[in-house]
């Protein structure tokens, strides 16, 4: 199985600390966010990791390299425009192949226990499975459940849902068939949920996301030691 981390964003609302810095490099607890995530990912024994880049991307490649450090084998996903995470997904189709793909987000702290989605996922009859948690940080809710591992629907506001944790397993070429263009994953969430195509399983363990100064202050003071 491959992984794919989604690392090409300005991380504008990390601004200034991403003017100079990609936001997958970003430390916390000793340790760029990319580290965090590809150890996770080799601890669960997946080995073969695409990144795609775009925002200060030498400097993200020059950190990675190869991942042979993190016993990984990485490859990049470059980008001469920014094409959201749909369309970067879209952009490394290439580099993804034909089997199940875990989609990591690149502005996430997690220590979640993967292997039900790896388990439960069934492509006969479903193109993704969204890892889901109940973090307290969310007044609303990004997705309803009615059964564990079940198809999922928007919350619409409701907060008694679930959130979306950026990762997900799900086949790469079910995403042929939109143009390659910027766009963002919603709208192959949104197609799938029509198609009931789309399902969602909470996971166990801790999970937090960097993405604004506020939630990064948090996450640092949380995170404080390694896990």
């Amino acid at each position: 199985m491959k992984a794919m981390i989604l690392a090409a964003g300005k991380g504008e609302r990390l601004q200034p600390l991403t003017n100079h810095t990609p936001k997958p490099l970003i430390k916390v607890a000793g340790k760029s966010v990319v580290e965090h995530t590809i150890s996770n990912l080799v601890k669960m024994g997946i080995e073969d990791i695409v990144i795609n880049t775009w925002h200060l991307a030498d400097k993200l490649t020059d950190f990675v390299g190869s991942g042979n450090q993190w016993g990984a084998k990485v490859l990049f996903s470059n980008e001469d425009r920014l094409l959201n995470t749909g369309g970067g997904v879209r952009n490394a189709l290439d580099k993804l192949g034909d089997g199940p793909t875990i989609l990591v987000n690149g502005d996430i702290l997690w220590s979640l226990d993967l292997q039900p989605l790896l388990t439960k996922y069934n492509p006969k009859k479903m193109d993704a499975m969204l890892g889901l948690t109940t973090n307290p940080h969310y007044k609303k809710s990004d997705f309803s459940c009615k059964a564990e591992g079940g198809n999922i629907q928007r919350a619409e506001g409701k907060d008694d849902g679930y959130t979306y944790t950026g990762i997900m397993i799900f086949s790469p070429q079910t995403l042929l068939k939109y143009p390659l263009q910027p766009f963002s994953l919603n709208r192959f969430f949104d197609d799938k949920m029509v198609e009931k195509r789309l399902f969602g399983l909470p996971l166990h363990g801790e999970w937090a996301d960097m993405g604004t100064h506020a939630r990064l202050a948090q996450v640092q003071k949380e995170w404080g030691v390694s896990y």
